[in-house]
């Protein structure tokens, strides 16, 4: 399955944040294997909102 992140975006905002966060760190990469594992998180996170959301309508709306 491809990636359901945008790879550049969450790479920007990784950096920005730790930029504004961790000002003793001049972070400037953000690994592949990062980003592969954010995106296994973001898919197991809406697996398991689909496996527990109510069997109401159809309209995919609740993260529990």
């Amino acid at each position: 399955m491809a990636s359901l992140i945008n790879r550049k975006q969450v790479k920007a905002y990784i950096l920005q944040r730790a930029k504004e966060t961790r000002t003793g760190w001049d972070c400037r990469r953000v690994s592949k294997s990062a980003l592969d594992s954010i995106n296994f998180k973001v898919k197991r996170i809406i697996d398991s909102a689909v496996h527990s959301h109510p069997t109401l309508g159809k309209t995919f709306k609740e993260i529990i």
